[in-house]
């Protein structure tokens, strides 16, 4: 028993200095130590100190690396919120448009079939009253 866990502190130990480990294999490696001890303990109480350190470590692992994983996935939904969010503010308010608008000829001249905005009542070259157009 004292060899195991001192083989668990000097694993710990050792892949603890490295450097570049990402959230599902941070979650692997205290899965597997968490599950291992917890399985040692529950195998020695049934006799079995090395299969239940066995099983222990493989499901912690298993169960370590799917929190971790998942814990990776959450941060890069966050961190992709965070960019759009921020281009949004960036990004300059919308203007109102300012175009031409184009007005809508209702009245006609019967003679010469020419139409005028609905504000005219009589043809401006002319000067025939004008109908509205139907």
């Amino acid at each position: 028993m004292k060899k195991m866990i001192a083989l668990l502190l000097l694993m710990f130990t050792a892949v603890g200095c490295a450097t570049d480990i990402n959230e599902t294999q941070s979650g692997a490696l205290l899965g597997s130590g968490l599950g291992a001890g917890l399985g040692a303990i529950i195998g020695n109480q049934t006799g079995h100190a090395g299969a239940g350190t066995a099983i222990g470590a493989g499901t912690g692992l298993l169960a370590g690396a799917l929190m971790g994983e998942g814990i990776k996935r959450q941060g890069e939904k966050v961190r992709q919120e965070v960019a759009q969010d921020q281009y949004y503010k960036q990004q300059p308010p919308p203007t109102q448009y300012q175009g031409t608008t184009q007005e809508v000829h209702t009245m006609y001249n019967p003679r010469t079939g020419q139409t005028f905005p609905s504000r005219y009542k009589y043809d401006p070259n002319t000067g025939e009253e004008l109908l509205p157009l139907q």
